[in-house]
């Protein structure tokens, strides 16, 4: 063998050992980007796919009322209520958009309205029964409050009464018994005196 096909042979073994160290790093890099890239699409479902908390609170400050009338009229018994069922009310929500309403079917002197999460003061208009045609409006002015309930929920509006008014066809008188509107739907903020013949 002459030195020329030695150095020839020699060559072409080195370039054969190059390229498949070449190939097999080009390999090893391949599958480590395929494993990343794999991990990183796992990760992400798995990310994303985490179930939310439901909300289990209520979203909506509600202003609960109650309404009564005085059991006598002596300024003795004047301290006494009781509650006054409208047998078949309907409140109907005073908008610029106009009169949005809601019939009440049983008797009840519990009701339950919303207030404007947009304005500072809403209207109310309701009769204590659908065939009369006595209507009373109830102004309600109020300060705002931005609540946070939680993750789930979110935010919501709270709300502070500082007054009511009242138009006095059926009704007698408005007491704010709890200035907090929340969304505790236990707590009854207004108390709304009825004439005792309406």
């Amino acid at each position: 063998m002459t030195n020329h096909n030695r150095n020839s042979l020699q060559k072409t073994g080195s370039s054969i050992l190059k390229t498949g160290f070449l190939y097999a790093l080009k390999q090893f890099t391949e599958s480590v980007i395929k494993v990343a890239l794999l991990i990183t699409i796992v990760v992400t479902v798995v990310s994303c796919s985490q179930e939310r908390q439901p909300c289990l609170t209520p979203k909506i400050a509600s202003l609960n009322m109650r309404f009564v009338h005085y059991t006598a009229d002596s300024a003795i018994a004047l301290q006494s209520t009781v509650d006054t069922a409208l047998p078949k009310a309907i409140f109907g929500a005073i908008t610029d958009n106009g009169l949005s309403s809601a019939i009440y079917i049983a008797p009840s002197a519990y009701f339950t309205i919303s207030l404007s999460s947009v304005a500072d003061s809403c209207k109310w208009r309701f009769t204590a029964d659908s065939v009369s045609q006595s209507y009373d409006t109830l102004s309600f002015y109020y300060q705002r409050k931005l609540q946070f309930l939680s993750n789930a929920c979110g935010y919501t509006y709270f709300y502070a009464l500082d007054s009511v008014h009242t138009t006095h066809n059926n009704t007698d008188s408005v007491l704010i018994t709890n200035p907090s509107v929340t969304n505790d739907v236990n707590t009854k903020q207004v108390k709304i005196f009825m004439h005792r013949n309406y």
